[in-house]
């Protein structure tokens, strides 16, 4: 069924729709704005339509156009997708007379997925997108990796708009730690060719954007999984190796960097405090303070869902959850605090139990689609396809573990990122399976 789907789905043979074909070209230079300005280019528009909504109003237009309407559902994961995004949307209607605007805004934490289905019907329509989207990416790799520590490190520098409050540029730690870690992986799994001084220049912007405890793990999680999961441990030794003898030097010499706006040092030794950070033996205050809040917040959140009487329904979208949750002094004029900094709360939150369990299902069916597939390559001793869905697994691992630190995913800077890649690994696994789209380029 599901076969048959996809193939006629395929329609090899003739020229892509022109509307779509433009559009694919439009979302992949929002994408690139979002990696390089971060919140910068978000506020391109005009309020309450950002560019990310403007994006968005015309990819739902591409995908009727596209007639792949039923063949985005095939998948376990497109299926689990709709029902998250349903059970979302039923959460958020009430809220948006009390709280107007917010409550839309907040609720975009897992509408955005409508991206993801965008995507898959844009890959499904032509295949060769697919195939497109791999070497513009490569281009993307070899640009980020020698900008993404700058463009960390201007947004550190407070850099604004003359006239206005917008800061340009304004990429967080985690969204660019979440591109290298990407860029790292495919040169790892030999997606793409690439110099010595290059790859040292990668490791370096790593390094520099490393200045939190979230963006350290975002860099390392995909990486460690790549190598296991690509039969990459010699050469990740290597790297290994290096970074302990930089993080020796760096100790014994109290080498960093103070990036401007930035209240940590950057550099080998901040790297090694957010480890000890995250294993609870840190003696750096900055860490720990903002571990202690976190922690101390999602207590109460599991207490009052869990525990207590929003289990089953949160309390919605809209409401700051801040506030309501007793953590005003974290609310202020110039940061106003609406989520707390994980993800997985903010689902619990604002949706319960039952959108918590929705959105770990969404994770999990699309985990174990990537997974069934790179087996399924193996076993046909593609490996080129096997590695590409490895890439893409760790490419959304890393904006997760992101998401678990930080406000990341609630937002349109790494959200959109997360589910155009979401859709780029269903579409992948169903243009694979398909006899049809598997060889198109």
């Amino acid at each position: 069924m599901i076969q048959s789907r996809l193939d006629t789905a395929l329609p090899l043979g003739r020229s892509a729709d022109d509307f779509n074909e433009r559009y694919s070209r439009a979302l992949v230079i929002v994408l690139l704005g979002y990696a390089i300005l971060g919140k910068t280019f978000a506020y391109l528009g005009i309020p309450p339509l950002f560019v990310g909504e403007m994006a968005l109003a015309g990819g739902l237009i591409a995908l009727l156009r596209s007639g792949c309407w039923l063949a985005i559902l095939a998948t376990p994961a497109s299926r689990m997708l709709i029902v998250l995004m349903g059970w979302i949307l039923y959460r958020t209607v009430p809220y948006v007379g009390p709280y107007g605007m917010d409550a839309p805004r907040d609720s975009v934490l897992a509408l955005y997925g409508l991206f993801a289905l965008i995507v898959v019907a844009l890959l499904l329509e032509e295949p060769g997108r697919f195939w497109r989207a791999i070497d513009t990416y490569g281009r993307f790799a070899r640009f980020y990796a020698l900008a993404g520590g700058i463009v960390y490190g201007l947004s550190s520098a407070l850099l604004k708009i003359p006239g206005t409050e917008i800061q340009i540029p304004s990429v967080r730690a985690g969204e660019a730690a979440s591109h290298l870690a990407a860029i790292a992986v495919f040169v790892m799994l030999g997606l793409g060719r690439f110099s010595r001084l290059w790859i040292a220049v990668l490791m370096a912007s790593m390094i520099i954007v490393t200045s939190s405890r979230g963006a350290m793990l975002t860099c390392l999680v995909p990486v460690v999984v790549a190598a296991i999961a690509g039969r990459r441990l010699r050469q990740f030794m290597p790297i290994v190796l290096v970074f302990f003898v930089a993080a020796i030097i760096a100790t014994v010499f109290d080498l960093s960097i103070q990036l401007p706006g930035n209240e940590r040092a950057t550099g080998p030794k901040q790297l090694v405090e957010g480890l000890k950070s995250v294993v609870g033996v840190s003696e750096a205050s900055n860490f720990e303070a903002t571990k202690e809040f976190r922690l101390r917040w999602w207590a109460t959140i599991q207490d009052y869902t869990l525990r207590g009487p929003f289990f089953w329904t949160g309390k919605g979208f809209g409401v700051n959850i801040a506030l309501e949750d007793g953590y005003k002094q974290w609310v202020t004029a110039d940061a106003v605090l609406r989520s707390p900094h994980n993800v997985n709360m903010t689902y619990l939150a604002r949706s319960g139990v039952p959108g918590l369990v929705l959105w770990l299902g969404v994770l999990a069916t699309w985990f174990a689609m990537l997974f069934h597939s790179l087996l399924w390559a193996r076993r046909r001793g593609e490996e080129h396809w096997a590695k590409l869905f490895i890439w893409i697994g760790c490419y959304a691992l890393g904006m997760f573990v992101d998401g678990c630190f930080d406000v990341a995913l609630e937002g349109p800077m790494l959200g959109i990122w997360f589910w155009c890649v979401f859709g780029f690994g269903i579409g992948a696994s169903m243009i694979y399976r398909s006899p049809l789209g598997r060889n198109v380029r």
